[in-house]
């Protein structure tokens, strides 16, 4: 081969890649078949038995990447599967393990079962294909990724189960004391209460934190607050709200610990996208319409409870001016769960309230389960 420019020969490095025997193909092979096998599995645990779509979309996605990658190896070494000899395979008939005894242990043991594969093909990648080694690697970042979004949905997700009404209370807004109001909101649905206090001193708020600590423990409520991870901790709060202007949830996760709940703020697909792998638990979807809680931002209407359902797979609570004049409108637009201020704890019977919009909620649950 010439430079044209200098017109003189050009010296091409020798390919020292090594020709790939069968048994390196054979084990490329199984890898790439564990690899896919284990996706599956875990994909239709999320399609069929946990009716998650989004999160199945996204191992689904894998799955069909690590099929995209098969193809470009074989296109350079021929069929994998010609190397097979699965009766030559002595390991065949060993034992594949013993039942999965708890909840999401089907899943967990089939993403491991991907991780490590992931690994194999990787390695076997920087042996005979170096040029693919990078697209292999990237493969295994991505089950990195989705295994601990999926391992939240599966362990701090399920203490969100039938949490479907989310109140928050903020001292001045409350129609009476607010200790009183919250109890009513809970005697009346509400599983999850926040708590929302922007002008009042740390001090105030970490002792009121405290006193709704007390009042919804007794009652099997989640205490969430808002803002302020200082005071969750203090506090002993199962979790902490941010806003897209706070600290990651994953940064307030190493202060929480791995057990804490924690929402993030949403106004957009794009943020709702990307609220799981940021580490939040569930996302505030709004706000839907115009509120004195939020004037600094515009609201961003009905259709976005059905776009962050569409990109997010964490559960959504659409919040923004929901009450009992607009809970008709929210939940036609597929909204099944809310968060609710004013339009509890300014009422004059803050119980009766959250009674009237849990039994929306309620009939909403069992229409779709008619569906």
């Amino acid at each position: 081969m010439w430079n044209w420019r200098s017109e003189q020969p050009v010296v091409m490095e020798p390919d020292t890649t090594p020709a790939p025997d069968s048994g390196t193909l054979r084990t490329l092979d199984a890898a790439f078949n564990r690899l896919v096998e284990a996706l599956r599995v875990v994909e239709d645990q999320y399609r069929f038995r946990h009716d998650r779509v989004v999160i199945c979309g996204r191992w689904q996605l894998l799955r069909r990447h690590v099929g995209q990658l098969r193809c470009q190896v074989e296109d350079s070494v021929g069929l994998l599967a010609a190397h097979r000899d699965v009766m030559g395979d002595r390991s065949r008939l060993a034992s594949g393990g013993g039942p999965h005894t708890h909840r999401g242990a089907l899943i967990a043991a089939n993403v491991s079962r991907a991780r490590e594969a992931s690994r194999s093909v990787e390695e076997m990648m920087r042996l005979i294909l170096p040029h693919l080694s990078e697209e292999a690697q990237e493969i295994r970042h991505r089950i990195y990724e989705l295994e601990s979004i999926s391992c939240a949905l599966t362990l701090r997700g399920s203490r969100l189960d039938d949490r479907d009404l989310y109140v928050l209370v903020t001292e001045h807004l409350c129609h009476g004391d607010i200790l009183e109001t919250t109890i009513a909101a809970i005697e009346g649905g509400a599983r999850m209460i926040q708590l929302r206090e922007k002008t009042l001193p740390a001090s105030c708020v970490l002792e009121r934190a405290r006193q709704l600590r007390d009042i919804t423990e007794q009652r099997e409520a989640l205490l969430i607050i808002n803002d302020s991870v200082e005071i969750a901790y203090l506090s002993g709060a199962d979790g902490v709200h941010l806003g897209q202007d706070d600290i990651a949830p994953h940064e307030a996760r190493r202060i929480l610990g791995g057990d804490a709940i924690i929402g993030l703020s949403t106004h957009g697909p794009d943020q709702a996208a990307r609220a799981a792998a940021a580490g939040a638990d569930y996302i505030g979807v709004g706000p839907i319409f115009e509120t004195a809680t939020k004037q600094h931002r515009g609201a961003v209407g009905t259709e976005y409870i059905q776009q962050a359902s569409e990109v997010c797979e964490l559960p959504g609570y659409a919040i923004g001016h929901v009450d009992s004049d607009t809970i008709d409108e929210v939940l036609a637009a597929g909204a099944t769960r809310i968060a609710v201020c004013t339009g509890i704890i300014a009422r004059p019977d803050p119980e009766t309230a959250a009674r009237l919009l849990c039994e929306k909620l309620t009939h909403q649950r069992s229409q779709e389960l008619l569906r």
